[in-house]
């Protein structure tokens, strides 16, 4: 069977990553329930969630939430490559003071990877071009503590 899920995993790192492949699963499965709460129920995370079973027979528009996040996924990551410290790192140690505020004004997101669900055109609206194109450079050259 195949599993889009791991299938972006791979994509983002340019080969199998468990980790992030955990979390967009987790993720996903938490926007889906966040909806449906219902869905929730008699479901195991590993042995539904984690082997992909949860998504398949979910209805299209459910899907779709999973399938947008992906996409988002995706185009962020390609936009300033990947790091393992993205999935922790908080806003306040990647953004300036003023993206991490206009972000704020519309969502609550605990660290960077939680805004690679959110489509450039929505950061371009949050930020304005001028400041979302600064966004995108600043995250394509940041330097890690390692």
């Amino acid at each position: 069977m195949q599993d889009p899920i791991k299938d972006t995993a791979t994509r983002i790192v340019g080969q199998p990553h468990e980790t992030l492949e955990r979390r967009l699963k987790i993720d996903m499965y938490n926007s889906i329930i966040n909806v449906k709460p219902a869905l929730a129920e008699n479901v195991s995370i590993e042995d539904d969630v984690m082997t992909g079973k949860f998504f398949v027979h979910l209805p299209s528009a459910l899907q779709g939430i999973a399938v947008a996040k992906l996409e988002n996924s995706i185009s962020f990551y390609d936009r300033i490559g990947w790091k393992d410290a993205y999935l922790e790192l908080p806003l306040e140690h990647a953004l300036t003071e003023f993206q991490v505020s206009k972000i704020n004004e519309r969502l609550t997101l605990s660290n960077l990877h939680e805004l690679a669900y959110v489509s450039h055109k929505h950061v371009e609206k949050m930020l304005g071009k001028i400041e979302s194109s600064k966004l995108w450079e600043q995250l394509k050259t940041l330097k890690l503590d390692s």
